[in-house]
């Protein structure tokens, strides 16, 4: 897994895309909270003219329930690598020419047509990681890296517990957990997924999938452990030192965000530009720098802090077992609906 991070061969010679000086417009974003460097937007807007509007979302469901409804507007969003195939299926983005647009090059060859996107035409990679949970390691010492801590914790965790409000994502940790696929469309091992999560339930304080939230709760010592991901969690551990990021025996959700155009975006051209400016390896590493995930961009490794390099939750241990999202069928994701709405009635 490291040398997804570091530069591989030899590094592809890189300048950043001539943008127009005075280009007119504006571009709208459509991303998790706080997922992008503000030093990027700023950056950007100097250099093109052009001024970002940036919404959130707080689920892969609300993103998913917004492009139906026409995508209000929004010229790029962020999404994960499982979704995309949905988006084309039911012709919610568009067609990009991702290899036209410059910095193309710049893509870490494995991931310019990755299964999800296997022509390369809808999508490019946006920032990778894992998803697992984080502990403070002044209120439990012992083992963390086994999932059974998060889903039936010793006595000093419970109470103090937040578990991602994202189906899909919960789901998805506890699949692992109950040893079934996370996209099983057998009822009888998605109860197996469900007495997972009801069994944590009591011991759960918060349901929340707001990176900045948790981090802030673990930094405060609201809670003492929380479903993660790897990046929010380097974030949270500069903060706190004890606060630590498991990677469990049982297998650790890997994850690739990347960036879309919805289908209908006002300002396409604006949303091409944007995307090579992003493609480029010294603003690819300042978002590195600052969310603490990898990036799919060769040279940028040039950029990146060393302790980031260095970071833990930056780069799994030899040996890790990494499980990737997959992308559900509509009977899987009907299921999901069932356990999750069984989960918190």
């Amino acid at each position: 897994m490291k040398k997804f991070l570091s530069t591989t061969g030899f590094v592809l010679a890189c300048v950043a895309p001539s943008i127009a000086a005075h280009a007119a417009g504006t571009l709208n974003l459509y991303i998790w909270s706080g997922y992008i460097a503000p030093d990027l937007i700023a950056q950007f807007q100097q250099q093109s003219g052009i001024k970002v509007n940036i919404d959130n979302y707080d689920s892969e469901e609300t993103l998913l329930a917004k492009l139906k409804q026409g995508g209000a507007g929004y010229d790029i969003a962020v999404t994960n690598q499982a979704m995309i195939p949905v988006f084309v299926r039911e012709g919610l983005i568009d067609k990009i020419d991702a290899a036209n647009i410059p910095g193309y090059g710049n893509i870490t060859a494995r991931f310019r047509k990755p299964q999800w996107d296997p022509t390369g035409e809808y999508s490019v990679p946006y920032l990778w990681g894992t998803m697992n949970f984080a502990v403070d390691t002044s209120v439990y010492s012992g083992d963390i890296n086994t999932l059974k801590l998060l889903f039936n914790p010793p006595a000093p965790l419970q109470g103090k517990i937040n578990m991602f409000d994202s189906a899909d994502d919960a789901i998805s940790l506890a699949a692992i957990e109950a040893g079934v696929p996370a996209c099983s469309e057998d009822p009888k091992q998605m109860q197996k997924v469900l007495d997972v999560l009801k069994q944590q339930k009591p011991f759960v304080k918060t349901y929340s999938s707001k990176a900045g939230a948790i981090r802030e709760s673990m930094v405060s010592g609201e809670i003492a452990m929380s479903a993660i991901w790897s990046g929010t969690a380097q974030r949270a551990s500069d903060l706190k030192h004890s606060i630590r990021y498991a990677y469990p025996k049982e297998g650790s959700l890997a994850w690739v965000d990347n960036i879309v155009v919805p289908k209908g975006a006002p300002d396409i051209d604006n949303a091409k530009k944007f995307i090579a400016f992003l493609l480029t390896p010294k603003a690819a590493a300042t978002n590195t720098n600052f969310l603490k995930y990898q990036n799919a961009v060769d040279g940028s490794n040039a950029f990146v802090a060393d302790d980031v390099k260095r970071a833990p939750e930056l780069t799994p241990p030899a040996g890790a077992k990494l499980v990737f999202k997959q992308t559900c069928s509509t009977a899987a994701i009907r299921l999901h609906d069932r356990v999750w709405t069984d989960l918190l009635k």
